[in-house]
């Protein structure tokens, strides 16, 4: 909230409001708005469809309802480092996990690019850390350890992690009220990232 407050509030101040609630008791009535997005957030939550839910009552009729999440590509999603050690990790203390994410992430990234470079990319996800080769090639060095240290920690230290069907979120939609506009992955980045969206429109 507070890098979101120093990114944003100087752009509009007047019409810039940040508020921290529960995505279960929103302290917004029903109805609310126009546009109504989520990134990066529903699969860290307890109950993905109470989630969904959530969101879709606060978008206006005729309102648009965004939102990403974790896909479920096929049965080898979680036969990954992520999910094999997450029940570990999630119970660390997040300074514990901070400091060895930390202290091994210099040999992990030099690991990851190798297998790359060798042909053997598949074995990457056997390695506990994130996806190295989503960041932009214009960070400097020092920049990309940063973030790699920072998605790493993102990835391993959430209480949950549910990633999902992208037909059964549309289906979510459809049963909460929202009519589904688009259901698929959309790319960003320069080196072919992708994320699991759907988007839906409130029906009146």
């Amino acid at each position: 909230m507070v890098a979101n407050y120093k990114n944003n509030a100087k752009l509009s101040p007047d019409r810039f409001k940040l508020y921290q609630a529960s995505i279960y008791d929103l302290p917004f009535q029903d109805g609310s708005f126009d546009k109504v997005f989520c990134f990066g957030v529903l699969q860290h939550t307890p109950d993905f469809e109470l989630s969904v839910k959530s969101l879709i009552d606060k978008a206006k009729p005729g309102g648009e309802i965004v939102v990403d999440f974790y896909p479920i590509k096929g049965w080898w999603t979680k036969v990954n480092a992520k999910y094999i050690l997450r029940p570990l990790t999630k119970r660390m203390g997040n300074e514990k996990l901070l400091m060895l994410i930390k202290n091994n992430v210099e040999w992990l990234i030099k690991t990851y690019n190798m297998l790359d470079s060798i042909g053997l990319g598949i074995l990457k996800r056997f390695l506990p850390v994130c996806e190295v080769n989503c960041f932009s090639s214009k960070l400097t060095y020092d920049e990309l350890v940063e973030s790699v240290i920072l998605d790493t920690f993102d990835q391993y230290s959430p209480e949950y992690d549910q990633p999902q069907r992208i037909k059964d979120v549309s289906k979510m939609f459809e049963k909460h009220g929202a009519t589904v506009t688009f259901s698929g992955f959309e790319e960003f980045g320069e080196n072919g990232g992708s994320a699991a969206v759907v988007r839906g429109i409130k029906s009146v």
